[in-house]
């Protein structure tokens, strides 16, 4: 009796409840979806990096070492010395490991100098790997693989040549001309840093920042020991000596020549013997897997005791759980904007119900008339407004979950962001109950005032 009763008196007034009840669906996908959009950034962040035990680096704080090594903001002034990173891996405890050179950028995009090791061994979200859209890793010293938003805002495929620059500025004056880089392989989209970096090879970056005569294989700049002997020996005067040492070093030379042309006729050999040869002096931080859980603690401890130079280990999940917190800030201000909107909302159906009362007078004599009790007058007023309360949530988490679907490709490729379709959850359903409990509450108003009213006829 009471729910067609109900129906019928909100069919009757169709205009201004559509209006209240359109209010309504607004603020409720507004409050639920900067809710799941929250949880979402929130898991997301801390899911950037997975898998990873420990980030090594020069002396600093454990945010600085997060932010310049995971999302690439700011720099660390300190680095890492190769003996250092060789010493370190080298202990039992330590699984993989990889080392990351910063320094550089392409229009904008930090170049991160690396190994084979970082496609391998990087794991983000739920230990997810690194997937290759198109191409390949690293076969040569001059190779390069992009990540997913670099190719997509730069428009650049497979095969395109790119030249990189000093320094991480947007815009820069000194570029590596002599040293174009070709792409052998885009990333597929994360929703992380690595969808907005330039990927390079450790040989590749010492490569370009020394001299031409430097760039050369170290090997190919050694002379062997025989040549010092006879080298003193000519300046004894002996020219019979001396021509046979010329003839002797140019075999050598013939033969070293046809070793290298063996060498560039295979990518990978030439790959691996470049970074051998042009090994860097330092590097900006590392990252390590090691073989337990056990071990994380006892190996931080040994790196940030480390005696040959001042470094810092940092767990990623805490420093992610540091950072979050110095940010979270942000989130409480959106949920105090969507709270204020479901306030307004409300109050605007407070105030369609209180402004219907007095035509609703008649309604409410004829009810009386009929034996129907002042009671029967409140909780219809209250059954009013719960079921428009009702039809919003249901339609709002409909409009969330269908724009969600649509715009997830969308969203993961220009901002980076993977939004989940299932927005369900224990806390979605607090959410639903605070805003039926609302609904409940401030329709009291006009339910008392109906109550009085019916007591009056």
């Amino acid at each position: 009796m009471r729910f067609r009763v109900a129906k019928q008196s909100l069919l009757n007034r169709k205009v201004s409840v559509l209006l209240t009840f359109f209010a309504l669906v607004v603020s409720v996908c507004l409050l639920i979806s900067i809710e799941h959009i929250r949880n979402e950034a929130k898991q997301s962040f801390y899911r950037t990096v997975s898998g990873v035990d420990l980030i090594v680096g020069g002396r600093t704080g454990p945010i600085n070492l997060l932010l310049s090594s995971v999302f690439r903001v700011g720099a660390n002034a300190n680095a890492v010395s190769w003996e250092s990173y060789q010493e370190i891996i080298e202990k039992p405890q330590v699984k993989w490991s990889i080392p990351l050179s910063l320094g550089d950028s392409h229009k904008g995009f930090a170049v991160i100098g690396t190994t084979n090791a970082y496609f391998e061994h990087y794991r983000f979200g739920d230990k997810s790997s690194l997937a290759f859209a198109n191409g390949q890793r690293f076969a040569g010293t001059f190779d390069l693989v992009l990540g997913a938003d670099v190719a997509n805002k730069l428009g650049y495929q497979l095969g395109d040549e790119v030249i990189i620059s000093h320094g991480v500025g947007s815009v820069s004056f000194s570029h590596h001309d002599a040293h174009p880089f070709k792409v052998t392989g885009i990333l597929k989209p994360t929703g992380t840093p690595v969808d907005q970096a330039i990927h390079i090879g450790l040989s590749a970056v010492e490569a370009v920042h020394q001299t031409p005569q430097r760039s050369l294989s170290r090997s190919s700049l050694k002379k062997p020991a025989s040549d010092k002997v006879v080298e003193s020996q000519t300046h004894e005067g002996s020219e019979h000596d001396q021509h046979e040492h010329d003839h002797d070093h140019h075999e050598q030379e013939h033969g070293h020549h046809e070793h290298e042309q063996k060498q560039a006729d295979s990518p990978l050999v030439h790959h691996e013997h470049a970074e051998l040869a042009l090994e860097p002096s330092q590097i900006s931080a590392f990252m390590l897997g090691l073989q337990s859980r056990i071990a994380v603690l006892q190996v931080q401890r040994q790196v940030n005791q480390y005696n040959n130079e001042a470094l810092s280990a940092i767990i990623p999940g805490v420093a992610l759980a540091e950072l979050w917190r110095l940010v979270g800030a942000v989130e409480n201000v959106l949920r105090v904007i969507s709270a204020a909107v479901l306030i307004a909302s409300l109050l605007g159906l407070c105030t369609m119900l209180l402004a219907t009362l007095r035509e609703r007078k008649q309604e409410i004599a004829v009810l009386r008339v009929m034996g129907a009790k002042p009671s029967f007058v409140f909780w219809l007023i209250e059954l009013e407004a719960l079921t428009i309360a009702a039809f919003a949530c249901v339609s709002g988490l409909a409009l969330i979950v269908s724009g969600i679907w649509l715009s997830r490709d969308f969203m993961l490729a220009e901002y980076g962001m993977a939004l989940s379709v299932d927005i369900f959850s224990a806390h979605t359903a607090v959410m639903l109950g605070v805003i039926m409990l609302s609904t409940f509450l401030i329709a009291l108003v006009p339910s008392f005032s109906a109550y009085k009213s019916a007591r009056l006829v």
